[in-house]
């Protein structure tokens, strides 16, 4: 009887886990009708920066349009905005008072919100007009504290009210740049890099995301 009950409880364990394995793969992650991808222009383009520097970060298009990876081409997109902003990111030294470690220069039109996030984000969000023939901004990032920071944009494609989904995309937007710095982030001692397993670097490769010192 004893060993009846032992059967009974493995054969109850082992179905849980069939059961758990098969309920995940029988989720399949939907594949993006588009896969769009963007450059950002910055200037000047430095490894230092100086307390009240400007880094102007722009995007512009001549029409409303977007380039698709998967297509190869520039997809219309005339009913969407962009929404979003940047993550200003302070990496060296953290801190433990949250507070603006730069201010910023953008166009009132684009209804910016910049906040601080926790003790090591600044976050910018804004809009650009959905009603306008192409896409613009100009962002200017005015260090105010020393220290090693990162730029990351989280823009996307967001539809605009009353008009057709695009159905399920992605937006990435990358830096248009030989070098993000990952020199500077490098510089940092290892202890004081967080526990991001390489997803910083790899980033930086990727030109996800602007490196730099300030002094």
């Amino acid at each position: 009887m004893k060993r009846q009950h032992i059967l009974i409880f493995f054969l109850i364990i082992g179905s849980n886990i069939i059961m758990g394995t098969q309920c995940r793969k029988d989720y399949v992650t939907p594949k993006p009708t588009y896969k769009f991808v963007e450059k950002l222009t910055l200037t000047p383009y430095k490894k230092v920066y100086s307390i009240n520097d400007t880094i102007w970060v722009q995007f512009q298009t001549t029409d409303k349009s977007l380039y698709d990876q998967l297509s190869n081409r520039r997809i219309s997109t005339d009913t969407t905005f962009l929404g979003g902003g940047f993550y200003y990111h302070r990496r060296y030294p953290i801190g433990n008072v949250q507070e603006f470690f730069c201010d910023v220069d953008i166009d009132n039109s684009l209804n910016p919100k910049f906040t601080t996030l926790y003790t090591w984000y600044n976050d910018l969000n804004f809009a650009t007009n959905c009603n306008s023939n192409n896409y613009f901004f100009e962002v200017g990032f005015i260090p105010k504290m020393t220290g090693v920071y990162s730029i990351e944009p989280y823009l996307q494609a967001v539809p605009c009210a009353n008009k057709v989904n695009l159905n399920y995309t992605t937006t990435n937007f990358i830096f248009d740049l030989a070098d993000c710095n990952k020199d500077v982030w490098l510089s940092i001692p290892p202890a004081s890099r967080g526990g991001e397993l390489g997803s910083t670097d790899v980033s930086i490769d990727k030109k996800e995301m602007f490196v730099f010192k300030v002094e």
